[in-house]
């Protein structure tokens, strides 16, 4: 049978057309989404980790429809995105966001500028290409004013190990940069990865720590008469020496400082959020979250106080200054903690329904906005 080459080559390049055109179709519906995901229209959670992180930003309701009304960014990691027992249960309201939304709501426009595992210096990158209007596929259009409000939330239980670990910022790259326009690249890559992972959870694992090694491995915390086994806990860095404290703090300021310069309108409130170690400040040595390869599994309280007033101290000399606010809840969590457990029992790491909502009347006691 005689192989006809003209028609290979045709049906070849019809094939090629048909998929670059489902592709970018597919790619078209991805950044809709990625502009309409918020909770009003009932959008899964579960779709979020198929989305460009920023995508993320347009997904709480805070019900943004007042006009010629104040804008303010949240900007942060999971704290300020709201990750935890809340959101987990599929609560509507469980973020910082939604609580302060309740406070300012006749006045305020509130949109969310955070991602779990990120730090402020990248996340104020990200909202400054919004704001410029780079990244429009995926954040919806930007704020025209340059007269907004900016609250930071800057977490102690791991913001300083996460610059340290990586001061690589999103979107710098060429390649990077595509993914603002084709997003659909993401997605293959993260549906890959949650295919993989579902695949090699069906398979044995090989046992690296025994049974009794994972229970000491827990941290015993008690309120009173209730006790809860948590896994090592989050601390103010305490895998850090004073010395990459403070360097760490200087580029944490640095990049403060360079956004303010560019926007010198925007006024910025710093919020603290300790870390778990600090609120419950355990009586006896516990096992704390390393991020750094060759450092201990145990601190004590007194170490990673004095840590935690270091970081403060800093923050406080640094950033109290006439464009900015700072504001230290640590008090106030740390007495609350004494009669009730402000985090989850699903997820120790971040607040529940009532340390959110400190945090927030915190933020709006604190910050001023403009």
């Amino acid at each position: 049978m005689r192989i006809n080459i003209r028609n290979l080559i045709i049906n070849a390049i019809l094939v090629v057309l048909s998929t670059l055109l489902g592709i970018l179709t597919i790619n078209q519906f991805l950044i809709y989404i990625s502009n309409n995901n918020n909770q009003r229209q009932d959008f899964s959670r579960k779709l979020l980790q198929y989305l460009e992180p920023m995508a993320r930003w347009t997904y709480p309701d805070y019900k943004n429809s007042v006009k010629n009304s104040k804008s303010l960014f949240i900007v942060g990691d999971s704290y300020a995105e709201g990750a935890g027992d809340l959101y987990l249960k599929d609560s509507y309201k469980y973020s910082i966001g939604h609580f302060l939304d309740e406070k300012w709501r006749k006045n305020t426009n509130i949109y969310l500028a955070a991602n779990s595992g990120s730090h402020i210096p990248a996340q104020l990158q990200l909202l400054e290409k919004h704001l410029r209007g780079d990244s429009k596929n995926l954040t919806g259009m930007p704020i025209k004013s340059e007269t907004f409000n900016l609250i930071l939330y800057f977490y102690e239980g791991n913001d300083l190990e996460n610059t340290l670990i990586s001061k690589k910022l999103p979107f710098d790259s060429f390649t990077s940069k595509l993914r603002f326009k084709l997003p659909i690249f993401y997605t293959v890559r993260r549906a890959t990865s949650v295919a993989k992972n579902n695949i090699l959870s069906k398979f044995p694992k090989p046992k690296k720590v025994s049974l009794s090694s994972k229970k000491i491995l827990h941290n015993n915390i008690c309120i009173g008469t209730i006790c809860r086994k948590i896994p090592p806990m989050q601390t103010a860095s305490a895998g850090l020496s004073e010395k990459e404290i403070i360097n760490e703090i200087n580029y944490f300021e640095d990049s403060v400082k360079k956004f303010s310069t560019k926007y010198p309108k925007a006024n910025i409130c710093l919020v603290y959020i300790p870390s778990p170690a600090t609120i419950y400040s355990p009586s006896k040595d516990f096992y704390y979250q390393k991020y750094l390869p060759n450092k201990s599994l145990k601190t004590d309280s007194k170490s990673n106080n004095k840590k935690s007033l270091l970081i403060r101290r800093l923050l406080r000399d640094r950033f109290n200054l006439e464009f900015m606010t700072f504001v230290d809840p640590t008090k106030t969590l740390q007495k609350e903690a004494f009669d009730r457990f402000i985090h989850g029992k699903r997820d120790p790491k971040h607040f529940n329904e009532h340390g959110y909502k400190l945090i927030a009347d915190a933020t709006s006691q604190g910050c001023s906005l403009r």
